[in-house]
């Protein structure tokens, strides 16, 4: 089915569609063509990037390694929650290419994914490929997305990328009667990229988002049994093929502790700060930067999106105004009434409520674009503007709605500014003009007033970064004027359509005017880093241990270099910048029969560089004035204790998953590794226990070897249930027109046996 398919699109592909291929990718290159190279030269803030990524140094060496001992006192690589070590679209590109620049490749990747999957999902309201690719620009240049570059949250992106097509399927088999084995497998896979991009934020949105649909339709009887059993198929194959990840991420929830104490509540913002978010580009709450909460897709595409809501299908529209009313009370946070539901199970881990609307932004170009085709039909058939007494009432609930929601947030009421008051005024502007019979002419008049007061307030509270940027803009406004004649003339649309095209496309143009200050770039000091120096010296020095420690006391995030080159040397920093540590991080130091050890063999002063100040009371060396303190008693990195006296042993083998070492052991001896315990590690084939946080047992009987290996079991059972999900999708896909006779017989109703001999009768 998929090779016919794909072989259907070659064969009915026309030259002209090429356009709608090349478009967003000359874009691209217009905005971020000095990224391409391998210059270590990165898009945007490269601290969360490189965080969330420097486990690939593991990877280089062995993929299948499940164990991180060069990180913060060693962490399960299986089990990190921001990792996207299963993520195809990802881990590939570092193993192949070696060289941590390609981030900024495969970032751009997935702005181009962005835009086709909601190029797909626009196809599901209609076949007109110029609005579609208006409205996927929309969506994969909005704020939404380009605010992932500025933080470096990569991942984020990642998930955000999808989702469109996460709702194509979705809607597909329970919208538009497609509820075929195919697009439930599809949905499923579509689901566990999400889940393995590292992004769960976006991954448990997206399904809150469903679950609202699902709601609206179970309450009015629209979910036939045979769209339940193909849904439930889908949720059963997704539990089975993320497994892998899932399984293993469940079990390390309840012992990391986060860098940064979460506030579920904190980040919040009122209705008016969510209206000026969209349309602005304003964050909802000074307590996160703006690119947190920033979705910037101006003031267009949500008056269409009124427009879609007001005139469009009920199955479609009512149950997107509830979710879309549901993202709103969500990013409320900590300002509404209702802010308890951020305290329920699981999703009390999540911090920026306004990271909802990368979940929501799908469904509100859908609908937007759903009223830019009703606008379109309208002005072709010479329909007026005429609201029938069912829509005008819908209008009155649907303000009504949101008039609820702000009552719950008046409690918490904050100053307003004209900012947030303008984005307000103009959209109950235009519900009234629609509301009271508004002509084309008028409505398209309010567009252009629109416009010029979106562009006022983008240029007061953004401002325009000249250089660069500038002539950025001025390729773009020229590209999109090339499309626009390029469009006029194949389409050969009366006036009233052209001109409606030229305001979405001087939109689109006020989007990148609005979100090109995440254009932005930065060069990690790597080349110029005093670590170099510093790890030259120590590796001058003596040393019986096979793996080096280092404490650096400054702030992590300032001096990530260090942990770069700690981690290129195979050196395992104990402080460093990271959401996640495992509880059982072995401490600094240990007093064993009063003698104090400590954990790292070096103490570097990098909070020098900070306040200029000699922080440590005694060092041994110094480079570039940066105090490094050998301490004279340091734990080897595997020892036993006997009498209270500490004896290393002779390393025989050092890897992440496994430590051999060997000895003249006796019973009683406790053995340690060096290393943060967790469930999963064994010593000699049994369990090992903490013993001062670290990996450790009691011998009951003499040996002269000893053997660490991380063996953890949720690990093997989400592998193993991940191929069963492998092999159960891919004999679905082959036998799919016998699973869906048989679903359909499954959901045929059941006739009572009496009334059916009535009948006969």
């Amino acid at each position: 089915m998929i090779i016919n398919h794909i072989k259907e699109t070659i064969k009915n592909f026309s030259p002209n569609n090429l356009v709608y291929f090349l478009f967003p990718i000359i874009l691209i290159i217009i905005l971020y063509a000095s990224f391409f190279p391998f210059n270590q030269v990165f898009i945007g803030g490269w601290h969360d990037i490189y965080a969330n990524s420097m486990y690939f140094s593991l990877l280089n060496e062995n993929y299948f390694t499940t164990w991180n001992n060069l990180w913060a006192g060693g962490f399960p690589l299986i089990a990190s929650p921001n990792s996207d070590k299963y993520y195809l679209l990802s881990f590939p590109f570092y193993l192949i290419f070696k060289d941590f620049s390609i981030v900024n490749i495969i970032i751009l990747l997935h702005v181009l994914i962005a835009y086709f999957a909601f190029f797909k999902l626009g196809s599901l309201i209609t076949k007109n490929y110029n609005l579609i690719m208006i409205f996927s620009l929309f969506f994969a240049f909005s704020g939404v997305i380009f605010g992932r570059f500025e933080t470096g949250h990569h991942l984020l992106l990642y998930g955000i990328a999808w989702i469109p097509l996460l709702y194509y399927f979705f809607l597909k088999i329970v919208v538009f009667d497609k509820a075929t084995i195919m697009n439930a497998s599809l949905l499923s896979i579509v689901s566990v990229l999400i889940y393995l991009t590292g992004n769960i934020y976006h991954f448990v949105f997206s399904y809150l988002i469903i679950l609202v649909f699902c709601l609206y339709y179970t309450i009015n009887k629209k979910l036939s049994r045979k769209i339940l059993y193909y849904l439930l198929l889908s949720v059963v194959l997704t539990t089975l093929l993320f497994s892998i990840k899932f399984l293993p991420d469940l079990g390390v929830s309840g012992s990391i502790i986060r860098q940064d104490i979460i506030d579920p509540l904190e980040g919040g913002g009122a209705i008016e700060n969510d209206f000026a978010s969209f349309i602005i580009g304003t964050g909802i709450s000074p307590d996160f930067s703006r690119e947190e909460t920033t979705v910037m897709v101006g003031v267009i595409p949500i008056l269409l999106m009124i427009t879609g809501l007001i005139f469009g299908r009920k199955e479609i529209t009512i149950p997107s105004y509830f979710a879309f009313l549901f993202s709103l009370i969500w990013a409320g946070g900590g300002k509404t009434i209702v802010s308890f539901i951020h305290f329920l199970p699981f999703v009390n881990n999540f911090r920026v409520p306004g990271r909802i609307f990368g979940a929501i932004l799908p469904i509100v170009m859908l609908i937007a674009l759903y009223g830019a085709v009703l606008l379109c039909k309208k002005v072709k058939t010479g329909e007026v503007f005429e609201l029938t007494p069912e829509q005008k009432r819908n209008i009155f609930l649907g303000v009504a709605g949101v008039i609820v929601v702000k009552m719950l947030e008046l409690p918490y009421q904050q100053s307003l500014t004209i900012e947030m008051l303008l984005p307000v005024i103009l959209i109950g502007a235009f519900i009234a003009l629609v509301y009271f019979q508004g002509s084309f002419k008028n409505i398209i008049g309010f567009f252009i007033f629109a416009i010029i007061v979106n562009a006022l307030l983008i240029l007061k509270v953004n401002g325009i970064s000249f250089g660069d940027n500038l002539v950025k803009l001025l390729l773009a406004g020229i590209l999109l004027v090339v499309f626009f004649i390029y469009m006029v003339k194949r389409a050969r649309n009366s006036a009233k359509h052209q001109i409606f095209c030229s305001i979405l496309l001087v939109s689109i143009f006020l989007v990148l005017l609005g979100n090109i200050g995440f254009v932005t770039t930065f060069t990690p000091p790597f080349e110029k880093s005093p670590a170099l120096d510093i790890i030259q010296e120590i590796k001058m020095q003596p040393s019986e241990n096979i793996q080096l420690w280092v404490f650096e006391n400054g702030w992590a995030f300032q001096h990530m270099d260090f942990t770069y080159w700690d981690i290129i040397n195979h050196i395992h920093p104990m402080n460093l910048y990271q959401a996640y540590y495992l509880k059982t991080m072995p401490m600094l130091s240990y007093t064993i029969d009063n003698v104090t050890y400590f954990s790292a063999d070096y103490i570097i002063d990098t909070q020098y560089l900070e306040n200029g100040n000699q922080n440590l009371p005694e060092y041994t060396f110094k480079v570039k004035n940066i105090s490094v303190y050998k301490p004279k008693h340091v734990l080897p990195n595997v020892f036993f204790i006997r009498n209270t006296q500490v004896y290393p042993l002779t390393i025989e083998k050092f890897s992440p998953d496994e430590v051999i070492a060997s000895g003249k052991l006796s019973q009683g001896d406790v053995v340690i590794l060096k290393g943060a315990y967790y469930p999963g590690w064994k010593i000699n084939d049994a369990d090992a226990q903490s013993v001062g946080n670290m990996i450790g047992t009691k011998l009951s009987s003499d040996t002269e070897k000893i053997r660490f290996n991380f063996d953890p079991l949720d690990y093997k059972i989400g592998a193993f249930l991940s191929v069963c999900g492998i092999i159960f999708i891919i004999a679905l896909i082959i036998k799919r027109k016998e699973f869906d006779e048989y679903i359909v017989k499954l959901s045929a109703p059941v006739i009572n046996r009496k009334n059916k001999k009535k009948r006969k009768e």
